[in-house]
């Protein structure tokens, strides 16, 4: 039998579902959820982006039954925007970090003395859900709610589907920004446009699914944390949004707000 804290739980997720498809309605946007990851990867080349996110990539790792993605259409039924959301169920998400199988599950890499995770969010477990893949297209990028809605809108099927413990996605730097101003961008980007309760560097060097030197932050809610976060609606103009710069989350060349390097 469900709790009261269940119920009022599962109100405030349809609800929000429910809000962000009647924005996305309004702007005469579809929205998908697709577990076909061949197709995502075939929509982002067919962008232009050579170099895709390897966590969300066919060609890199194995996916599961949690695992989905967003393709958000125009009225053309043409690809506008898509953001991926994978499930994984470890001791230590740390793990799959170090290890780069969160990147490289199909043919795992030696570990690279190089690669170098310390992180002020301690360690986490359980059902941990790990979105990234955000890519938004070029003339849809003036608007701050489509960038805040693809990954509400997903954390709030994945809590419908099952509850899970933990979600968490990266954001890395764009490399002609100086260190202060990546982080000032990571913050404002993984708490006020994503969604998310804190976000803290994990990498300041080698980093070798990108093979460069990168600074990566990692963006981390607790279960309450992200229901919380599905009645936020982000900047609410393209000004607001505009006053920082989008980091490269996770996204790959060409990409608008996004994220996870990862």
């Amino acid at each position: 039998m469900q709790s009261s804290r269940d119920r009022s739980n599962h109100f405030e997720i349809e609800e929000a579902q429910d809000k962000c498809l009647e924005w996305l309605k309004r702007s005469r946007i579809n929205l998908q959820i697709l577990s076909d990851f061949r197709n995502y990867g075939l929509i982002r080349r067919t962008q232009g982006d050579r170099h895709l996110n390897q966590a969300f990539d066919v060609r890199h790792v194995e996916f599961g039954d949690g695992d989905f993605w967003l393709l958000a259409q125009n009225h053309n039924s043409e690809p506008v925007a898509t953001y991926c959301l994978r499930r994984f169920v470890v001791d230590d998400f740390y793990d799959l970090i170090r290890s780069l199988t969160l990147w490289f599950s199909k043919r795992p890499l030696p570990a690279d003395p190089r690669f170098v995770v310390q992180c002020e969010i301690p360690s986490f477990g359980g059902e941990v859900v790990h979105g990234g893949g955000l890519w938004i297209r070029k003339d849809y990028r003036g608007s701050p709610r489509l960038a805040a809605v693809m990954p509400r809108f997903a954390r709030a099927v994945a809590l419908r589907r099952r509850p899970f413990d933990h979600d968490s996605a990266m954001i890395r730097n764009d490399p002609a920004d100086r260190e202060h101003a990546a982080e000032r961008k990571a913050i404002y980007m993984g708490k006020r446009v994503y969604g998310f309760a804190r976000v803290h560097r994990f990498v300041r060097g080698w980093f070798p699914p990108e093979g460069r030197d990168a600074v990566m932050h990692l963006c981390h809610a607790t279960r309450a944390e992200a229901i919380a976060s599905l009645s936020l609606s982000g900047p609410k103009s393209g000004s607001e949004l505009g006053m920082i710069p989008s980091p490269r989350c996770g996204l790959r060349e060409g990409e608008g707000p996004d994220f996870t390097a990862a």
